[in-house]
């Protein structure tokens, strides 16, 4: 008679089944159906100014290095300058050179759709589908509005991993590379800190120890220390303290303002907020409150703030809606996985479709009246042009260095005088003579509908060369125009 085994630890390696990888689970296909989603906000036609300098900034890293002082306007041209972004600039600048600017549409949608997956894993802890499909409607909602192509989207991803390493679904250990990238790439990187900060005093508050919080917390600010070795130096972490100590001049910025409400996504950042008092209400915990309560009101203070206070409610929300709703989304069925290959072939379409269209969406900007300027002959180094902020980015994209703007919206950049000047533009406000006349000023591109269009149209000293739909040039009168001999 054969012996049969009877090793219990042999017995136990025979029989432990190994876990099943597909079909995928029905939340993984919903959270594929997330990704898209932010696929879509990403992969979109380009259009914000803000986008334009940092890729005009970025060929100027690949071919001379990091600029340390404003090469891009003759109202502050050598005034000292921090390129804060400098690591999301030279990384749009590479993939301009390599795939051109769909290869940059390409970066961008990978970005939101990543984010988009992210949100997703962030709402685990609601455990049912309902509530993990409201939290991140709700984000993603508000994220079509708000996810604009530019760092800041490198430094909402770095947030929502630093937030997975609070929620306790990553080492905190990675939070050393992730704040050292976060300081590189934007500088929204405190409020990472403020972040873990919020989780450990509610934690602490709950009467729980707050050891995983207290350990990320640790290794972020290794993290952030460490992010002083970089080609700027040191100056990068002051920086957002001294962008702060500016904010006579940020409150002039529509996203340094509070939201109006006037807009769909601020209407439904306001109700998100509202259902996360009420799940608090049903769950009341400290570490749920704290971050509410502080992101919250900094997004009511500024609506650049929305897009980052809208991800840090992800966690208390989930932990409070736990429970609403009885299909968890675990089970593996073959419907899952029909619909993962459907929401891949989607995704797909949806570049491929995408990137068929024009890259740039520039409707907003004066593209007519350059391309006139430039087919006569007016852009010139000797001719100084006044045009507004947005404006000046997009001359910085297509004249990189011999842009020669007025201002644009490096508002941490611009002296205090620029600055003001630019506001008397702006406004109309009387001294509007006095500004074109101190600064040189030859040529004003403007939109037909401010009122400094109407002024120089009624005064003796300009005349109107140019006038379509949206936008005006008017010249200072006696200026050369040409090598022809004939004046404004």
């Amino acid at each position: 008679m054969s012996e049969l085994t009877t090793d219990p630890a042999r017995a136990s390696v025979t029989t432990v089944p190994r876990p099943r990888r597909w079909p995928p689970t029905i939340a993984f296909a919903l959270g594929a159906a997330f990704a898209l989603w932010g696929l879509s906000i990403g992969i979109d036609r380009l259009s914000d100014n803000s986008l334009f300098t940092h890729l005009a900034t970025g060929r100027l890293i690949l071919d001379h290095g990091i600029p340390r002082h404003d090469p891009y306007s003759f109202t502050a041209h050598g005034e000292p300058w921090v390129v804060q972004s400098w690591l999301a600039s030279w990384l749009y600048g590479l993939v301009d050179s390599w795939w051109g600017v769909n290869g940059l549409r390409v970066l961008m949608g990978l970005l939101t759709a990543t984010l988009g997956a992210m949100v997703w894993r962030l709402t685990r802890p609601a455990k049912t589908l309902v509530g993990r499909i409201l939290i991140s409607g709700f984000v993603l909602g508000v994220a079509s509005s708000v996810w604009a192509p530019r760092p800041l989207l490198m430094g909402l991803l770095l947030l929502s991993l630093a937030l997975l390493a609070v929620e306790g679904g990553l080492d905190p250990r990675w939070l050393v590379p992730i704040f050292w990238l976060w300081v590189n790439v934007h500088g929204s990187f405190p409020l990472g800190l403020v972040m873990i900060g919020a989780f450990w005093l509610g934690t602490r508050l709950d009467g729980k120890p707050a050891t995983r919080e207290w350990r990320c917390g640790l290794w972020a600010v290794l993290g952030i220390g460490l992010g002083a070795i970089n080609p700027l130096g040191p100056v990068l972490l002051i920086f957002p303290v001294r962008l702060l100590g500016r904010m006579d001049v940020l409150r002039q910025v529509i996203e340094w303002q509070s939201p109006s409400f006037a807009q769909n996504w601020a209407r439904l950042f306001l109700v998100q907020v509202v259902v996360a008092i009420v799940v608090l209400v049903r769950r009341p915990r400290y570490r749920a409150a704290i971050p509410l309560v502080l992101f919250t009101a900094a997004a009511l203070l500024g609506s650049r703030n929305v897009a980052v206070a809208s991800m840090v409610l992800i966690p208390g929300m989930a932990r409070g809606l736990t429970g609403i709703g009885s299909i968890n989304g675990d089970k593996r069925t073959p419907v899952a996985a029909l619909a993962l290959a459907v929401l891949l072939v989607m995704g797909l379409v949806l570049t491929s479709s995408s990137l068929d269209k024009p890259a740039w969406q520039l409707e907003t900007f004066p593209v007519d009246a350059v391309a006139w300027m430039d087919a006569n002959g007016l852009h010139r180094d000797d001719l100084h042009m006044a045009s507004g902020d947005t404006v000046g980015n997009y001359l910085e994209l297509l004249y990189g260095t011999d842009a020669g703007a007025f201002v644009d919206d490096r508002v941490d950049m611009y002296p205090p005088d620029v600055v003001d000047d630019y506001l008397t533009l702006l406004h109309g406000d009387p001294g509007w003579r006095e500004v074109l006349d101190r600064r040189a000023v030859d040529l004003v591109l403007w939109g037909r509908s401010g009122s400094l269009t109407s002024l120089m149209a009624e005064s003796h000293d300009w005349r109107i060369l140019y006038e379509d739909a949206s936008w005006s040039v008017a010249c200072r009168r006696g200026t050369p125009l040409g090598d022809t001999g004939t004046t404004c």
